[in-house]
């Protein structure tokens, strides 16, 4: 079922590729459709967010739909934006320190079997609950904070090419004719969520603008953060953590002024897409355990064009709480729609001529570049659970 969606899908993507597009810039009778050079990276944030066992009764069937999903997709990689676990592993009552090596290596051991039992290479950046969650208030708890980030760098084991205080947990690559950042928006500092505030500067804006100035000769650059920078933003079961500043961050600026066509992050579990200053911030994922839907991106790049689609899947979590350390629990039991993913938006970046926006459909649609649109999650009373679904013909 999940092969005949996927060939579906690439049918009717390429259909409407040639059916013709515009954007406000730019119109083209024919777009073209991705090169024998084509190949493809997939990004779904906060997969899992959850503290799972492998394989976890009552979630593994579902779980592999998604991966199944997309593996078919044909990835180079996969792209995690920040929250792969949980986290909730310190307490004043505990030995902190010891229960975050503990339950670090049960959890992250139980994630990367997943991913690698699906043949799925991945990077991943650091998200609010890779640090314990928000907010960092407790003295006890800040104090935990580098004992979590190390635990993240030791067991996700990312390229060790960042700042000299993030070795692992900021970090770059190339691919092909791509270049990748991965950033760590959990800086030390005071804000709203104690001592943390999110954003990215100092040191670590310095080092980022080095790797954009030494790969300036990259055709594409995306760079893979926890938190949006931009908004309003949709949110599903989501405390809403963004950058403060942003678009008047130096951070946006710096995206902007090297060329960044992508930022890609999560935290909201749920999907909107914005495109400012010749940057592109999609915000996407899902809550699983929690919400009603999920989704992930598909880029697939080609000369100077990325092809860039949003899918989307129904899912049904059920039953008790399933537990974890802490009491933020998702339920027990969890089922999705056995039709799979739905594709919900597309848009074609293409930079032959300046920047355009070839023929955006569904969330890539002007309109819903920003909503300040909220809602729980399914099993709490008195308040929205629901958030409006948005096709490609909306």
């Amino acid at each position: 079922m999940l092969v005949r969606f996927r060939l579906l899908s690439i049918i009717t993507f390429c259909g409407v590729l040639l059916s013709g597009c515009q954007s406000g810039s730019r119109q083209e009778a024919s777009a073209p459709v991705p090169g024998e050079d084509a190949w493809t990276f997939v990004s779904i944030p906060d997969f899992l967010n959850v503290d799972t066992e492998y394989p976890q009764p009552g979630w593994e069937e579902s779980l592999t739909v998604i991966l199944d999903a997309v593996k078919n997709e044909n990835p180079d990689f996969v792209l995690v934006p920040g929250d792969l676990v949980m986290g909730h592993w310190d307490a004043p009552s505990w030995n902190s320190e010891d229960s975050i090596v503990k339950y670090s290596a049960k959890y992250y051991s139980a994630w990367k079997a997943r991913m690698q039992a699906h043949q799925l290479k991945f990077y991943a950046a650091i998200g609010d609950h890779e640090i314990g969650d928000n907010p960092w208030i407790d003295s006890a708890k800040v104090a935990m904070i580098p004992v979590y980030k190390q635990a993240f760098a030791t067991h996700l084991q990312m390229p060790t090419n960042g700042p000299a205080h993030m070795q692992g947990t900021a970090f770059w690559w190339r691919h092909q004719n791509v270049l990748f950042v991965s950033v760590d928006v959990f800086e030390e500092g005071e804000s709203d969520q104690g001592s943390i505030k999110p954003g990215v500067s100092g040191e670590q804006l310095a080092w980022l603008e080095r790797v954009l100035l030494e790969n300036k000769d990259a055709t594409h650059k995306v760079i893979m953060g926890h938190t949006p920078v931009l908004g309003e933003v949709r949110r599903w079961s989501s405390s809403g953590l963004k950058i403060a500043e942003g678009r008047q961050s130096d951070f946006w600026s710096t995206m902007s002024r090297h060329g960044v066509d992508l930022y890609l992050c999560g935290e909201m579990h749920a999907m909107t897409c914005t495109s400012r200053d010749g940057v592109m911030q999609m915000v996407h994922g899902g809550l699983i355990g929690y919400n009603r839907r999920t989704s992930y991106l598909v880029v697939t790049v080609s000369g100077d064009r990325l092809y860039l689609s949003l899918k989307e899947l129904e899912m049904y979590p059920s039953g008790d709480h399933l537990w974890q350390v802490g009491d933020n629990r998702p339920l027990k039991k969890l089922d999705v729609n056995p039709e799979g993913f739905e594709v919900v938006g597309r848009v074609v970046i293409d930079k032959s001529e300046g920047r355009s926006l070839l023929e955006p459909k569904g969330y890539f649609k002007r309109k819903y570049e920003e909503s300040n649109e909220w809602a729980a999650a399914v099993f709490r009373q008195g308040v929205s659970t629901e958030m409006t679904k948005i096709s490609l013909d909306d």
